[in-house]
């Protein structure tokens, strides 16, 4: 019996320790899959509210660009900053040089026939012979011409930004087979990009406000 017992030993010795390794072995999977999860978790709440435990990833994640010229133009036209900025990162994600395919141009995406039908307008404060590329310039003109939307559409966010997109001609069509402005919804928008852009400037908008409650103190209320 015990010549039996000794010979065994060994095989079963064998088996336990595969065993351990197999249970290591899970452990070690089931620990990556948890860091992997909280890590989603973390980025997804991050996308979703703008809500962060760690400064420097917030920052870089949500950096505004370009504050004082913002805030002046936020200013001058009695705009809410952080939807200014919001434009600004919808359009061109903060550069001064981009052109789009249409040829708009500058942080605020503007064609150069409404940047000149915009300095013709009594409420324009800047330069009579603006730089589009220019951050100050190209972001005065633009918070100009919202500020003339939003007095053409009641202060109405969506119509204002989507006739920033797509033109007061289109949204006009828009909101008449919607029955009218008051009855105008986001998914009557009828082109895609335009639906797009109105849903990252307000996704942007509420972001900022609540990542840098202090780059402009008092304002996004």
């Amino acid at each position: 019996m015990t010549a039996v017992r000794g010979a065994r030993e060994p095989q079963r010795s064998v088996s336990e320790s595969l065993a351990r390794r197999a249970r290591k072995e899970r452990l070690i999977r089931l620990t990556v899959i948890g860091v992997i999860l909280i890590a989603v978790a973390i980025v997804a709440a991050l996308l979703v509210t703008g809500r962060t435990i760690v400064p420097v990833i917030s920052d870089r994640l949500f950096a505004i660009q370009y504050t004082d010229e913002i805030a002046e133009a936020a200013g001058v036209y009695g705009l809410d900053p952080y939807l200014v900025a919001a434009v600004v990162k919808a359009e061109s994600n903060y550069d001064p040089q981009a052109v789009s395919s249409a040829g708009a141009v500058g942080l605020m995406q503007l064609m150069p026939d409404t940047a000149k039908w915009i300095v013709r307008l009594g409420s324009w404060r800047g330069s009579r012979s603006p730089d589009l590329t220019d951050p100050h310039d190209n972001i005065l003109l633009g918070a100009c011409y919202l500020n003339y939307l939003f007095g053409i559409y009641g202060g109405d966010r969506v119509l204002t930004l989507a006739a920033y997109n797509a033109g007061q001609g289109t949204v006009s069509e828009w909101v008449k087979a919607a029955g009218g402005e008051s009855a105008f919804r986001l998914d009557d928008i009828r082109y895609d990009e335009t639906r797009t852009f109105v849903e990252k400037v307000e996704h942007y908008r509420g972001v900022y406000f609540r990542t840098h409650p202090e780059t402009f103190s008092g304002a996004g209320q």
